[in-house]
């Protein structure tokens, strides 16, 4: 069984006082996991928007290419489409998304400020394509292409 001791009134409004990103809870180094361990994401809320706009990038790129005629414009998700079809772009796509993930975690048991910007950064990455096509949609929408 695990005690634990009070503490003191000036040490309960220091650990209140939570002003700086430094002492943020997920900002701040976690232990490392057991062998076999399987800790708490410490990224959770940010890990859904980040498979949010990756599932959206694999609708509307499968909706562009299938319903529109488009084309894809990276190089290698266009081989593994032209190779494996929409499941190879789907796998293609989370497996990339489940790299990020863990090596969001990995990094922040160590540098937990450089994961939290890691995430942001893939979010924001990962944000740009489905907006892109969104844009694409909403101006053929807009203005049609007479065949």
């Amino acid at each position: 069984m695990v005690m634990m001791r009070e503490t003191e009134p000036d040490q309960r409004k220091a650990a209140v006082n939570q002003d700086s990103p430094a002492t943020h809870p997920r900002l701040v180094p976690a232990p490392r996991p057991r062998f076999l361990g399987c800790p708490a994401l410490r990224y959770q809320d940010e890990y859904v928007w980040f498979i949010f706009f990756a599932a959206m990038d694999i609708m509307l790129t499968w909706y562009i290419l299938e319903r529109r005629g488009g084309e894809e414009v990276n190089p290698v998700a266009d081989a593994v489409i032209a190779s494996w079809g929409l499941w190879g772009a789907i796998g293609f796509k989370f497996s990339l998304v489940l790299f990020v993930i863990i090596a969001c975690e990995w990094i922040s048991r160590d540098r937990p400020v450089v994961a939290h910007r890691l995430v942001w950064t893939g979010i924001a990455i990962s944000a740009v394509p489905v907006f892109y096509s969104l844009s694409l949609l909403l101006y053929h929408w807009q203005y049609p292409i007479n065949s």
